[in-house]
């Protein structure tokens, strides 16, 4: 008899999350500008997982930096980091999503950004945001959840939360190319 019912709520869950994908989707299918999807998405996940902030950081092929691309908070300036460093270095190089329950325990922790921003990060999931043919191109960060603690079930959602994110980057990015491309053609016209 407890199998029957683990399966339930295992489906129970599963459902839950297909929804919660579904509901993402449909607030960002609404938005043209790729700022305000990222940001709708980012606000989703954050009130989804009952966490105070969450982070986009993407990564910068040239100075191979994370920069925050959508920061909730206080914060009105761009949070660079190495992306190696830390535990979303870490995460960015393992691709690989985890659960830190306490981040000040973590050896990989950079309390820099703490002190620079003034905010106590005490627990976080970050998980990578990879584009369709695999290539990790940030991580997200969803952190201090408000009671409890961040669960398997979270990270999952981050992780399908950040590849819708990873997918609108990739369709503005097309899109840009594609812009490109007809403005060229059209000069030669």
């Amino acid at each position: 008899m407890p199998r029957k019912k683990e399966t339930l709520e295992l489906l129970k869950l599963k459902l839950k999350r297909t929804e919660l994908l579904l509901e993402i989707n449909s607030q960002v299918a609404e938005l043209n500008d790729l700022t305000q999807i990222l940001w709708k998405i980012i606000q989703f996940l954050t009130e989804e997982l009952k966490a105070e902030r969450g982070t986009l950081f993407l990564n910068d092929d040239e100075t191979n930096e994370l920069y925050s691309r959508i920061a909730q908070g206080a914060l009105t300036r761009e949070i660079r980091i190495l992306n190696n460093v830390g535990i979303a270095g870490a995460i960015f190089q393992s691709q690989k999503g985890e659960i830190i329950h306490d981040v000040y325990k973590d050896s990989r922790f950079n309390e820099e950004v703490d002190q620079e921003t003034s905010y106590k990060t005490k627990n976080m999931i970050c998980c990578p945001v990879k584009t369709i043919g695999g290539k990790t191109i940030g991580v997200i960060e969803v952190l201090n959840k408000k009671r409890g603690r961040f669960t398997k079930d979270n990270l999952i959602f981050s992780e399908a939360a950040a590849t819708r994110a990873a997918k609108s980057i990739q369709n503005a990015k097309e899109y840009a190319f594609q812009s490109v491309l007809l403005e060229m053609s059209s000069r030669f016209d």
